[in-house]
């Protein structure tokens, strides 16, 4: 068994998770503000489910679409720099927690054991669900359904997404084996345990704040990781 202070911290942080994405969620859907691109609405709820409070706060200030209303009436510019550098990681990132989450799950379900098997295998299922999220995303993001639309989204996702989501899953890749090895060896971390979503959710954080030098860093060679008005065409 966990230690009860623990498993208490793991509940208690998953529950702040949850309220913050009833906070999204109600601002999105009972508010009334939604996004223009209706995919970001699952960016900013699963943002706020693992990061919490701060990233509502992240919301409030650059993924609310009134947000960037009330800057164009002040004369301010519509997209500045961290407003673009929040919003490619967060998208980013979803694609890293939802990825995370289907992954560890199936696995799970297959009898994939932490404590017996190749972290490797954990990671690299990780990494190419996250991909692939990545690419349906844009795929359902726009209007029409072809061949061409899936080679243009893949393409895309390797030119602006790729790295930023590599940099996202290695930071959560080395959290979660210090986390398994040596942080909480014992008794070992399953998905059906409170506490291994709070140490993926840790992980999750870790890789938000690896990922932000990367975009920043794209950005600043003059990469447009945001296309206009937010599309993912």
């Amino acid at each position: 068994m966990q230690p009860t202070w623990l498993v208490a911290l793991s509940w208690a942080s998953l529950a702040v998770g949850v309220v913050s994405f009833t906070v999204v969620l109600a601002d999105t859907y009972l508010r009334g503000h939604r996004q223009p691109v209706r995919v970001m609405e699952i960016v900013w709820l699963v943002t706020v489910l693992y990061i919490g409070p701060a990233a509502v706060r992240l919301y409030w200030n650059w993924g609310r679409p009134e947000a960037f209303s009330r800057r164009r009436q002040e004369g301010q510019p519509q997209r500045p720099r961290r407003g673009i550098v929040v919003t490619h990681v967060s998208r980013c990132g979803a694609h890293c927690a939802l990825g995370f989450i289907v992954a560890e799950i199936a696995l799970y379900a297959v009898r994939f054991d932490p404590a017996e098997d190749p972290l490797w295998v954990d990671y690299a299922g990780d990494y190419l669900m996250a991909v692939t999220i990545a690419v349906l995303f844009r795929y359902f993001a726009g209007p029409g359904r072809s061949l061409g639309k899936v080679w243009h989204a893949l393409s895309n996702v390797g030119r602006i997404e790729l790295l930023t989501i590599t940099a996202f899953e290695v930071a959560l890749f080395a959290w979660l084996t210090l986390a398994h090895r040596v942080v909480l060896p014992e008794p070992p971390l399953r998905p059906d345990s409170a506490t291994f979503w709070f140490a993926g959710q840790l992980g999750l954080i870790a890789g938000f704040i690896a990922a932000w030098p990367t975009a920043s860093w794209q950005l600043g060679r003059g990469l447009k990781i945001e296309q206009r008005r937010l599309s993912y065409d």
